[in-house]
C-alpha cells in the first residue's frame, strides 16, 4: 500500500535545541535496543518505543522474523545533549555531525544528540539513526555486498520516517534533508552513480549530490511504479556476476533516460511512502531506570571508551577514570569502567584486577567479564609462557559463556586462545567462531578471521563468498583493500582444488 505526501523537496530547516548543564542519564531496555541518555525518563522512554516501532516496520517491510537478539547483541545507543558533544567524540570538525555508528561483536554502538519524540516528524539525530540502523539491518539480512548507490539509497529511503498517534507509522517518505544537496551540490552523472568505481575516480573534491541522487533512484524503483520489478531484476543480476554497470544497462536500459525519469521525479508535487497500521508493529516491554550517582559520573568516561581511543586519548583519560574510581571504589559499573580504561592504556594486570573486583560486587555485569577476557588475553599474548594465562583465559570465556551463550567475545576468544597456543582449531572453535559471525555479520575483523580459517580448512568456495562482502566495499575499491587480492588468491586456489579434483578422463584429449 502507498500513501501519497506534498513535497517541498527545497525546504530544509535544522533546529538546533540549547542544552541546559545539569545531567540526567537514564537506562531504557528493549528487545532490540539499550539506550543511555541524558534526558528524561518520558523523552527516553517514548524514544525507545520509537525505535522498537522503527525495527518492527522495517523487518516487516523487509520480510524478515523479528527474532529477539540476545542482550549484548542489540545496539547500544548513547543519547548526549549536544550535536557538539557528538562531534567531540566523532573528532568531527565539520559543525554538521548529528550522530554516528559503529558497527563491532557484542557491541555495536551509536552516538546521537538528544532528540525530541513528541509528533509525527523524527529528529535530526534520529533521521541518522535511522540510516545507519537500515544499514545494520542491510548487514544481517543479506550476505551480499551491495553498489554504494544501491547501499546509501536504501538507507535513505529507510531513514526518512513518521510516527502516527495512533501507534503506525509510515516509511519511505520524501527526503527533505537532501533538498539543499540535491538542488546547490555538485551533480553526479547517472554512470557515476551506478558503477562504485567510476565515481570514486571522477569524485570531485567538493560536495556533490551522491546521498541525494541514490535516495532518487531508490525511491523512484521502489514507489513510482514505473518500472516494476527493475529493482529486483538488478540485485539478480549482480548476483550472478555482471558488473555494477552492466547489471544497470541490462536491468535498466538507456540510461539517459533513466537520468531524465529521475530528474522529473523530483519535480512532482506528491510522492507515495510506505504507510504500517499500528496492528503489524511490535514494542515489546520497556524498562527503564535511572543511572545512580556513581554511573552518572563515570558516563563521561564510558562514552570515550566505547568511541575508541588511540595511545595519546588513552593516556589521558586513564587519570579520570583513576578518579571516578576513587570516589566510588566499590561501584562495579565504575570499577568496570576502570578496567576498560586501564587496558586501553596498556595497564592489563591492573585492567584484571578492576574486572575482578567489578565481578565480585556484580558477578553477572556482563561487561566485567568481557574486560576480563581482553586484559587475560594481553596478558596471555605478552609472556613466554603463555599456559597458565591462557587457562586463566578459558576459564573466564566459560564463565561469560554461561551467563549468556550467545554473547560473541567468548566465541571469538575461544578461538584464538587455542591459535595463541599453537593447538589445533577444533570443530567446536571453529564452528564457534562461524556462529559468532552469524551473531556479528557486520564485524569485519571476524569476518576476516572466519574466512582465514575456512582457507587453512580447504575450504575455498565458502571462504571466497565470506570474503565477498570485504572485496566488493563500496567504500573501499583500491590497494587500501586487502580482501581484493586476498580474494583472488581464493579464487586461485579453488580453480585449482577443482581441476584436482577432475577425473582426466573428464577432460577432453589435446584436438579433441
Amino acid at each position: 500500500m502507498k500513501t501519497w505526501v506534498a513535497v517541498g523537496l527545497f525546504c530544509l530547516w535544522a533546529f538546533i535545541l540549547p542544552a541546559t548543564a545539569r545531567a540526567e542519564w537514564h537506562e531504557a531496555s528493549s528487545e532490540h535496543f539499550l539506550v543511555i541518555a541524558d534526558q528524561k525518563e518520558k523523552d527516553v522512554r517514548e524514544f525507545t518505543e520509537r525505535l522498537e516501532r522503527y525495527h518492527s516496520a522495517l523487518l516487516g517491510l523487509l520480510g524478515r522474523a523479528n527474532e529477539r537478539p540476545s542482550p549484548s547483541n542489540r545496539v547500544t545507543i548513547y543519547v548526549v545533549r549536544s550535536a557538539g558533544q557528538v562531534q567531540k567524540l566523532a573528532g568531527d570538525k565539520s559543525g554538521w555531525l548529528r550522530g554516528f555508528y559503529q558497527p563491532r561483536a557484542g557491541g555495536s554502538v551509536a552516538f546521537i544528540s538528544r532528540v525530541e519524540s513528541e509528533g509525527k516528524d523524527i529528529s535530526a539525530s534520529e533521521q541518522v539513526l535511522f540510516h545507519e540502523y537500515a544499514h545494520h539491518v542491510m548487514h544481517g539480512v543479506s550476505e551480499w555486498s551491495t553498489p554504494r548507490w544501491y547501499s546509501e539509497g536504501f538507507a535513505e529511503f529507510f531513514a526518512t520516517a513518521r510516527f502516527e498517534k495512533d501507534g503506525g507509522m509510515g516509511l519511505g517518505l520524501p527526503a527533505l534533508h537532501r533538498a539543499g544537496e540535491l538542488q546547490y551540490a555538485d551533480g553526479v552523472a547517472i554512470e557515476e552513480l551506478l558503477d562504485t568505481d567510476t565515481y570514486a575516480k571522477r569524485k570531485s573534491k567538493g560536495y556533490d549530490d551522491f546521498y541525494g541522487r541514490s535516495w532518487t533512484l531508490f525511491h523512484y524503483l521502489q514507489m513510482s511504479g514505473k518500472r516494476p520489478g527493475q529493482l529486483k531484476n538488478y540485485l539478480n543480476a549482480l548476483v550472478n556476476g555482471a558488473t555494477e554497470l552492466e547489471a544497470a544497462q541490462k536491468t535498466f536500459g538507456d540510461l539517459k533516460l533513466l537520468d531524465k525519469e529521475m530528474n522529473a521525479y523530483l519535480r512532482q508535487s506528491k510522492m507515495s511512502y510506505l504507510p504500517i497500521s499500528a496492528s503489524k508493529l511490535t514494542v515489546g516491554a520497556i524498562t527503564i531506570r535511572k543511572l545512580n550517582e556513581a554511573e552518572a559520573a563515570a558516563m563521561p568516561i564510558i562514552l570515550e571508551s566505547k568511541r575508541g581511543v588511540d595511545p595519546d586519548m588513552a593516556a589521558a583519560l586513564l587519570p579520570r577514570a583513576q578518579a571516578v574510581a576513587a570516589k566510588y571504589p566499590d561501584d562495579p559499573a565504575v570499577l568496570s569502567a576502570l578496567a576498560e580504561a586501564e587496558h586501553d592504556s596498556g595497564h592489563y594486570a591492573e585492567a584484571l584486577a578492576a574486572a575482578d573486583k567489578a565481578i565480585v560486587a556484580a558477578p553477572n555485569l556482563v561487561n566485567a567479564h568481557v574486560q576480563k577476557i581482553y586484559a587475560l588475553a594481553q596478558l596471555a599474548e605478552n609472556t613466554e609462557n603463555p599456559e597458565a594465562r591462557l587457562k586463566q583465559l578459558r576459564k573466564a570465556i566459560t564463565a561469560l559463556n554461561r551467563i549468556e551463550t550467545d554473547h560473541p567475545i567468548p566465541l571469538i576468544y575461544y578461538y584464538r586462545s587455542l591459535k595463541m597456543a599453537g593447538k589445533d582449531i577444533s570443530e567446536i572453535a571453529a564452528h564457534g567462531l562461524e556462529r559468532a559471525l552469524q551473531l556479528a555479520p557486520y564485524d569485519q575483523n571476524v569476518r576476516w578471521q572466519v574466512v582465514q580459517q575456512m582457507v587453512d580448512e580447504k575450504n575455498y568456495s565458502t571462504a571466497y563468498r565470506t570474503l565477498l562482502p570485504l572485496a566488493n566495499d563500496p567504500h573501499k575499491r583500491g590497494d587500501d583493500n586487502p580482501a581484493i587480492a586476498f580474494l583472488a588468491e581464493i579464487k586461485q586456489k579453488w580453480d585449482t582444488q577443482i581441476a584436482d579434483n577432475t577425473p582426466k578422463s573428464a577432460v577432453p584429449a589435446a584436438g579433441k
